[in-house]
Formats: structure tokens, sequence, C-alpha cells
């Protein structure tokens, strides 16, 4: 009887001893009942400007996650399930991130998104404020983007425009508003308007010299910018020296030390009439 009851107890260990041998997570018909549940990869943004960040999350759960990122080009810094993407030219890049848990089991998802170049207006630059009747004008559409596509209109007068460079003129005087909108290949858009004042008679813009100081004997350039048709000039120095030229450039030289005040007046054919002086000092 007590070998019996000593052979009981024998047994009985043994079984507890091979009970806690038994790993169920190392089980391989067990492992296949633990879940990757790998619920989403979501994006701040799915279009991006050149140099701007965008930031990608995977969420999932599961027993010690691994992930592992990747894209098809750009710059990709990564933490765990947080990513951060930059690109280095525009164009449409694809995101994926491979989550993998401690038994193996592994799942990917991918995003993609589009990068381009923001379309920037900055403004429309004029070459004149202000014009005379029939007289062309320059402006220019300052925009960067990619893609893009202008279109100009005027509340007056005749246009004519080459993508970002317009030109203008009216028969009658006023003041006009041009607007230009430029669109880029993603459908953006943006609008400027810029106003210029169309005058009857010539506009005397300035009298610049290249050097306001010489050496005797030494020439500057004196110019005239005048805007109108029909234009005479008439230019005199006091005191007296030498002026080369005619139109609305000369040049101007003495040969002895002094300031002198040369003076260009601007006629058109109806006789309206103005002066501007510029001061040139000479020394020896």
């Amino acid at each position: 009887m007590k070998k019996i009851i000593f052979a009981l107890i024998i047994l009985s260990i043994g079984f507890q001893g091979c009970y806690k041998e038994i790993v169920y997570e190392d089980n391989p018909f067990l492992v296949r009942t633990r879940t990757l549940d790998y619920q989403s990869l979501t994006m701040s943004n799915s279009s991006l400007f050149l140099g701007d960040t965008l930031k990608i999350e995977a969420k999932a759960s599961g027993d010690s996650l691994q992930f592992l990122w990747s894209s098809t080009g750009g710059i990709l810094t990564f933490s765990k399930g947080t990513a951060f993407f930059t690109a280095d030219s525009s164009k449409l890049y694809t995101i994926s991130c491979q989550i993998t848990d401690k038994y193996g089991n592994s799942m990917e998802k991918s995003s993609d998104v589009q990068v381009s170049t923001e379309l920037i207006f900055s403004g429309i630059e004029s070459m004149d404020v202000i014009i005379p009747v029939n007289h062309t004008t320059q402006f220019t559409a300052m925009v960067s983007g990619e893609g893009l596509t202008y279109n100009w209109s005027a509340s007056g007068g005749t246009m004519m425009f080459d993508n970002h460079i317009a030109l203008f003129y009216a028969q009658d005087t006023g003041i006009y508003n041009l607007n230009c909108v430029v669109t880029d290949k993603y459908g953006v858009s943006e609008t400027k308007v810029i106003s210029i004042e169309v005058a009857e008679s010539f506009i005397y813009k300035s009298l610049t010299a290249t050097q306001l100081q010489i050496d005797a004997g030494q020439y500057t350039e004196i110019t005239a910018d005048v805007l109108g048709a029909d234009i005479t000039y008439s230019w005199k120095s006091n005191p007296p020296g030498s002026i080369v030229g005619e139109g609305n450039v000369i040049l101007f030289t003495i040969c002895h030390a002094d300031t002198f005040e040369v003076s260009c007046q601007v006629t058109d054919r109806f006789g309206n009439s103005e002066i501007k002086s510029v001061s040139i000092k000479v020394i020896l």
C-alpha cells in the first residue's frame, strides 16, 4: 500500500513538472491565434509643396511591434510609428510602413503623396505708372510654379500678351485696370490687378547722368527719359560746356573745373514743353 501511494506521488510530481515546461508562446499550434491589428496609415496631407514637411502615422496593436518605413524618394525620418517626410523634387511619392510583431506576423500599408512647387504670384511689375496716349508699355507677372497658364485682360485700351509678359496701350486718356489670372497644372489659381494712367501729353520721367562728377576733359552721358511721340529735345549748359550729340542722349565735357547745370527742354508737336536739369561737377 505504501509503495502504491509513493508511486502516485512521484507520478503527480512528474505531471506537474511537465505542465510547467509548456510555453504556450512557443507552441506553433497556438502562435496563430496571436493577431497583429494594423489599423491605419495616415498622412497629415495628401499633397505637399516642395520644401514642406509631411507627418505620417502608423497605428497598430500587437506584441513587440517593429516598424520598417520606406519611400520611393525624398528624405524619410522616423521613430516607431511616426515618420516625417520631405521631398527633393516635384512628383508623386509612395510612402510605406511594414509592421512586424514578435511572432513573425507582418503587414504593410502604403499611401501616395503628390509633391508640387507652390504657386507664388508675388505681383505685376510695370515699366511705367503713367503713359501718354498710344504709347506701348510692358507688364510682367512675377510668378513661380509648375505648368503655368496666364490670362490677361484690361478694362479698356489694347492688350497683347505672351505668357507672363503683356503689352498695353490706349488711345484715350484715363485710368485702366489690368488683370492677370495665373493657374498652375494642379488647378490652383491666383489673381493680381494693377492700374495705369494714360495722359494726353508726353511724360518726362527723368534726366540722369552716368557720372555726376568728372575730371576735366572726361565725358559723362546724360539721358532724358521721355514717353511720347514727335518729341524734340533742346540741350543747354550753364556755364557753357561742350554738348556732343542730339536727341534724348548726349555727352557732356569741359576742359576746366566748375559746376555745370545741364538742362534739357522737351517739346511735343502740340507745343507742350517741360524742362529738367542735372548738376555736373568738374574737377582738375
